[in-house]
């Protein structure tokens, strides 16, 4: 059930409706966790809404409350899953999908019942259309006075395929697949995929393979998270020995509904350097085309760079020490080749982040300082370690501790 100030926000009439789902949003305690359970909530309040408005009944609220809560439930249901690129990934999709498709079924419904689906069903088909751009900053009131204007045609036969995989539909025949969708993938489409896929462990493929893979997993994301093996050693693997595709279908899987489970694989892979460069490929900002507010972006959140970078560090370090425990066979530093080269790759990967603004030094100091005390031996990680020591009087000279500053340091790295 919707707490109190969750309603209430869901009531504003007068606000942004990206203002109105980021105040929702604002107010969980746990994000994550809470936006799924959140948005069934939404879902009952939508279905309990039309009970009342058949019934000619306002206890719910005025009229213009009654479409505020429509229009702004909506639009949530739809924001709180925008993240994962395509709006077929969306949990909620049968229900747009519902709501649609009931636009013209309305002989028997009351005059605010009908003129509550007519607005639903607008917002609803510039969700399955893409075209949501065009209405982030209206409120809900100023949609529902546009709302026949801005409303599109949608072909629904495109979303078949997806409402199989959710389960929703049962899976058509043949037949029925070519006219319902409107395509049939070749029959040796998955198998091809899963053949590629598996030969890029071991073998190098070509580019012109690499492509025609990515497009065909491009465009069946459902196919793309079936096949990938998310496993530490296969992603390794393909990095190490296709790298362009592993950095391109770890690009791919950050659009799906398997993000979180990606970012956390990710704390765990080995500091090589075909892992290092497709971190760094993920952290480092990069230039958006001119015009635009923003000048750079990356394709991780701050949140998200935390939440892999604290870990990955410290298990690369313990990764680093443990080859130098298993080649010297005592619990001691073995200064070979093969452990320096790490070190040094690592130290390298670190001040690339630095040196683009992706991190700020103070963040990650626990992190840094540990890897530079194990391997100050290393030119590189010796160089780190200075950095750390100057850092660290400064912040004893103005009585601050790591992680105290409200403004992280800058550091200037050559």
């Amino acid at each position: 059930m919707l707490s109190d100030e969750v309603t209430q926000l869901l009531s504003d009439f007068g606000r942004s409706l990206s203002a109105v789902s980021a105040s929702v949003v604002a107010s969980l305690s746990d994000p994550d966790e809470q936006a799924f359970y959140l948005a069934c909530d939404v879902l009952f309040m939508l279905e309990e809404l039309h009970g009342s408005s058949e019934k000619e009944s306002h206890s719910n609220g005025t009229a213009i409350e009654l479409m505020a809560k429509v229009v702004n439930g909506e639009y949530l249901l739809y924001k709180l899953y925008e993240q994962y690129g395509l709006i077929e990934l969306n949990p909620f999709l049968a229900h747009f999908v519902d709501v649609y498709n009931q636009r013209k079924r309305r002989e028997s419904q009351s005059e605010v019942s009908s003129h509550l689906h007519n607005i639903q069903a607008s917002i609803v088909s510039l969700f399955l259309s893409g075209e949501t751009a065009t209405i982030s900053d209206l409120s809900a009131a100023q949609f529902a006075e546009q709302a026949g204007r801005l409303a599109k045609e949608v072909d629904m036969n495109r979303f078949v395929d997806a409402l199989v995989n959710q389960g929703v539909l049962d899976p058509p025949d043949g037949r029925a697949n070519a006219t319902e969708t409107g395509k049939v993938k070749p029959q040796g489409d998955s198998e091809n995929v899963q053949r590629l896929l598996v030969s890029s462990l071991t073998e190098e493929i070509s580019e012109k393979e690499v492509e025609s893979l990515i497009n065909v997993l491009k465009s069946d994301l459902t196919l793309l998270m079936s096949s990938v093996d998310l496993s530490i050693n296969a992603i390794s693997s393909m990095l190490h020995v296709n790298p362009a595709l592993g950095r391109s279908l770890i690009t791919l899987l950050l659009s799906t509904i398997l993000r979180a489970d990606v970012l956390q694989l990710l704390q765990y892979l080995p500091p090589t350097l075909p892992v290092l460069e497709a971190l760094n490929h993920l952290l480092v900002p990069f230039p958006l085309p001119s015009g635009q507010q923003t000048i750079t972006t990356s394709l991780l959140r701050d949140e998200e760079k935390s939440a892999l970078l604290h870990p990955f560090l410290s298990n690369a370090t313990r990764t680093i020490e443990s080859g130098a425990v298993a080649a010297g066979g005592e619990n001691v530093l073995d200064d070979t080749s093969g452990q320096t080269r790490q070190v040094q790759l690592l130290c390298l990967f670190i001040q690339s982040l630095l040196r683009t603004g992706a991190i700020m030094f103070e963040e990650y100091i626990y992190e840094i300082q540990t890897l530079t005390i194990s391997f100050v031996y290393v030119p590189e990680a010796r160089e780190l370690f200075q950095i750390v020591q100057r850092v660290m009087k400064q912040q004893t000279a103005d009585g601050r501790t790591p992680h105290s500053a409200t403004q992280y340091t800058s550091v200037q790295v050559l």
